[in-house]
Formats: C-alpha cells, structure tokens, sequence
C-alpha cells in the first residue's frame, strides 16, 4: 500500500506523475466522467482525492462550491497552484476515511477518483460508512478507476470498483450510470433513484 510519504515524494519528483494535465487518456476520462454526471450543477461538491486538480478544475466550472482533499501535502500544493484562480474551490490536506475538517455541510457530489484501491479493507469499509454519513438522500457518487492492479495498490481496480458497488447497493445506493471502457470505469450512485427511466425535465 502506498504511504503519504511516498506520494509526497512521487510529486517532488514530478509534478505530474501521471500526465493528468498532457496525456488524451486523461483528459479523455475528465470529459466521460463529466458526462457521467446527470446534473448540469452542482451546489457543493467534495473531491475526495483531487491530486494536481485537474478534475477539480473541470467540476469547478459545474459547482458553486467545491472542496478538494488528498492526502499528499505535495498534491494539495501543486493543486493549489493549479486552482488558484478558482474562488470557489477550497483546499484541505486530508486523508480516507477521516472526515475533511471543512466538510461540515452536506455535498451534492462526491468524486473518489482512483482512489478507493490505495486504502487497506479496512479504511475502504470505513470510507463506505463515511459517505452515508456525510451525504444527504439525493447526494451522488461518482466513483472512478483504472481497471488493473496499480502499484502500490491493495487490489485491483476493477476490484475496488465491484466491491464499492456491492458494498453501497447493500447500503441503499443505486448505480445510475456504469462506463466502461478498455482501461477504466464509471459509476455514478445514488440513493436518489428515479421512478421512472427517459422522462425529461424541460422546466
């Protein structure tokens, strides 16, 4: 399992250690997970795990508030940098399954991007637990992962992603979309789950 320190020096080393901000896999990915989401704004949204920002960034422009956490010092200083022209997006250093000192309001969205298979079984079962706490009935969850195995994880993605289904379904979250691709995932979950499938709201 990856430790803080060693993310901490993975962004000393590079700023951008997976090219979030230059690879078209990346963006690619913000752009999907984005259209994922099926609301056009969103009052407040928690990043949970928002590394450089870039993803941040791109939920900014569709939030009025955002709160980006990681648990890398490094991470939330270039995220700082990234985002500094982002009135609305606060930063906080914090780490799952702890509760980000300045999440005291419920979010509309939460996003845990490649992040749930860094955490132990543990602090993934504790981070479960976290979300039905800190979310209100029609919060959503947008929950991201590369399929494989990554270094430095405890499972794969598609592992982490699989469990987080079940684990939330057995909770009382649905899953509104699923995206899978070669590489990656998508859900978005809720417990805000439509009646009915294909209305429109033109109001």
């Amino acid at each position: 399992m990856t430790t803080t320190e060693e993310f901490d020096s993975l962004y000393a080393g590079d700023p951008d250690p997976w090219q979030v901000a230059s690879s078209w896999y990346e963006r690619r990915k913000i752009e999907i997970v984005l259209a994922c989401l099926r609301r056009p704004r969103h009052g407040f949204v928690w990043d949970a795990g928002c590394g450089t920002g870039e993803l941040t960034a791109a939920l900014a422009a569709r939030a009025d508030r955002v709160l980006a956490t990681d648990p890398s010092a490094q991470a939330v200083a270039l995220a700082g940098a990234r985002l500094a022209g982002e009135a609305n997006v606060h930063l906080e250093r914090s780490t799952l399954p702890a509760r980000p000192e300045s999440l005291t309001d419920a979010p509309d969205l939460v996003v845990l991007s490649e992040v749930l298979y860094y955490l132990s079984a543990a602090d993934r079962q504790a981070t479960y637990a976290l979300l039905d706490e800190v979310s209100h009935p029609e919060t959503d969850l947008a929950i991201v992962h590369w399929g494989p195995r990554t270094e430095g994880a405890t499972c794969s993605g598609l592992a982490a992603f699989n469990e987080a289904s079940s684990e939330l379904n057995a909770r009382g979250w649905g899953r509104l979309v699923t995206h899978t691709d070669a590489e990656f995932l998508i859900g978005l979950f809720s417990k805000d789950i439509p009646d009915e499938v294909g209305g429109r709201d033109d109001a």
